[in-house]
């Protein structure tokens, strides 16, 4: 027996039968990537008028004034500090051979690879 006895009539050479179809060469393609982050968090600061009701005697803070970007990046790593800190760990990683998996080599690579060329565009601290 031969291999085209097993298809239907003519199919064995069809070009547009799915067994004999193959997918493109993959090809390199320069694309812009944008992306919102959000988180909910808790941060301390100090920049803030505290404000008395004399009628109760309670104080009320007035955050009018707060300088919140200021008070965050005071407070935590922005993503892109993040990023680049991992970044940091990784290349440490890489230079010192330590490894947690078969992979890693190239694994620590293509992470490493990823992290470079953010940009932070924009960046907004809402109270």
């Amino acid at each position: 027996m031969r291999d085209s006895d097993y298809y239907p009539a003519g199919a064995y050479n069809d070009p547009n039968a799915p067994y004999n179809q193959s997918e493109p060469p993959e090809t390199d393609f320069d694309v812009n990537v944008r992306t919102t982050l959000q988180k909910d968090t808790t941060i301390w600061t100090s920049d803030y008028n505290p404000e008395y009701d004399d009628e109760d005697g309670r104080i009320y803070y007035n955050t009018d004034e707060t300088h919140w970007v200021d008070a965050y990046k005071d407070a935590c790593y922005t993503p892109l500090e993040l990023i680049e800190l991992f970044k940091e760990c990784l290349e440490f990683l890489k230079e010192n051979n330590i490894r947690w998996g078969n992979k890693m080599d190239y694994q620590i690579k293509e992470l490493i690879k990823n992290c470079d060329g953010w940009n932070e565009e924009e960046f907004e601290v809402m109270y």
